[in-house]
Order: C-alpha cells, then sequence, then structure tokens
C-alpha cells in the first residue's frame, strides 16, 4: 500500500478517535468546572442556622447569633421595631431594611433592663422616664445614675435572616 492510500484510509479514522477523546475530556472538564461553589459566608450561614435551637439565638464566645425569622424576633423583619431581649441582655433596632443595631439593654440611671419604649430614635426607660440616644458618642454607662446620654452600642452583622451581634 501507499503512502498516500494508507493516509486516506487510515487518517479519517485517527482523527475521529483523537477528535472524540478530546470532546469527552472536553465535557468531563465541563463537568468539574460547573460544579457549584459556595462561598464562605454561605456556609456560615447555613451552619450557624442548623446550631440555633428553638431558643432563635446561639452564644458562641462573645457573639450571639439571632434567627430573625424565630417568633422572638420576628417583629426585627420590619423596618422601626425593637426587642428587648432579656436572656442576652440587649436591645435589638431593626432602623431600616439593611440596618439592625444592638444596643445595652441596662438604663444608664439605676440599671432597669425590663422597661424600654422606642420613639424619636431614642430608648425611654419608663422606670423613671429617662430618654437616651443611640448614637455613639457620649455613652452613659449601666447603672451610672446619668439621666441622659447614649446607650452602649455593640457591632453588628446582618447575612439574610441571620443576624450577628458581637459583644466584645
Amino acid at each position: 500500500m501507499k503512502r498516500r492510500e494508507f493516509a486516506r484510509k487510515a487518517c479519517p479514522a485517527l482523527v475521529l478517535s483523537i477528535v472524540g477523546v478530546a470532546l469527552l475530556e472536553s465535557c468531563d472538564n465541563a463537568k468539574e468546572d460547573s460544579a457549584v461553589i459556595v462561598p464562605q459566608e454561605e456556609k456560615d450561614y447555613l451552619d450557624r442556622m442548623k446550631t440555633i435551637g428553638t431558643t432563635g439565638f446561639l452564644q458562641v464566645q462573645n457573639k450571639v447569633y439571632f434567627n430573625l425569622k424565630h417568633a422572638s424576633y420576628s417583629k426585627l423583619l420590619t423596618s422601626v421595631n425593637f426587642v428587648n431581649d432579656l436572656d442576652n441582655g440587649v436591645l435589638l433596632l431593626r432602623q431600616n431594611a439593611t440596618s439592625l443595631l444592638a444596643f445595652d439593654n441596662c438604663c444608664p440611671h439605676l440599671g432597669s433592663k425590663n422597661q424600654w419604649t422606642f420613639q424619636s430614635n431614642k430608648f425611654k426607660c419608663a422606670n423613671h422616664g429617662n430618654s437616651y440616644g443611640i448614637e455613639s458618642v457620649q455613652t452613659a454607662n449601666c447603672s451610672s445614675n446619668s439621666q441622659f446620654g447614649n446607650l452602649r452600642s455593640f457591632k453588628t452583622l446582618l447575612y439574610k435572616d441571620l443576624l450577628t451581634v458581637d459583644f466584645s
């Protein structure tokens, strides 16, 4: 058989087998490349939500994680609502769709924790009628006999319906 005749007969089969293998490898790689990559933030969210029990919150060291869909915290799903969480000593305030704030629920005047109302960007303690702001300056500390100032605030992070409050 001459070289040209061999090339005409053998080359198409050889080319098809090489192209076929390349296509199969390409398909396998495409399957690997299309794997769903879950960001770490999403993994952490899913882990926390699984771990939060019937109380609606989870304390880990100096952080507390709140499930906003839990009945105790569901008011925080809508703006300008607050929850006084006596278990964790914190006032949680939903300012708007993207902002949740956390404050010490201990009244700077005489330390009451369970008599708060919120109006006009101020928390009012019904024990003696003193009002305290939500700014981060001129903080009045718990039971310091202060009759004015701002409540001590804590760092917050909101991801979906999980609120993290950092007490450090």
